[in-house]
């Protein structure tokens, strides 16, 4: 009789320790899925935010565009599109630095902020 109660009792702590394990195991599954599901909703907030800022940047026509010659990086240009002015990258002979020098440009169809309010003063 003893050892039955012994082998009863043993498997009564077997199933327990079983059954406290697969809860366990449960819990660690649903918290490891709960974390992923955090991580993969930051990342798809951070993409929304991220396309948001993109859109904002691009939706917006700035008034002045930088062009480049593909072939040499000094013919880098600079074009006012309000008033048609044109500058190019240069390097000053004193300092040494790079300075925006206006080029004439002929047959500008627009008048520049200058030329406009000339008249005004």
């Amino acid at each position: 009789m003893r050892k039955i109660i012994i082998i009863v009792f043993l498997l009564f702590m077997f199933f327990v320790s079983v059954c406290c394990e697969s809860k366990r195991e449960a819990v660690l599954r649903y918290e490891t899925e709960r974390l992923e599901d955090r991580s993969r909703l930051e990342n798809q907030m951070k993409e929304a935010r991220y396309q948001r800022v993109l859109e904002m940047r691009i939706t917006r026509q700035g008034r002045y565009e930088i062009f480049q010659n593909q072939q040499f990086a000094k013919n880098t240009f600079l074009l006012d599109t309000m008033d048609g002015r044109v500058w190019i990258i240069v390097e000053d002979k004193e300092t040494k630095e790079l300075v925006w020098q206006e080029i004439n440009v002929e047959n500008r169809d627009t008048l520049s902020l200058e030329e406009f309010f000339k008249g005004y003063k």
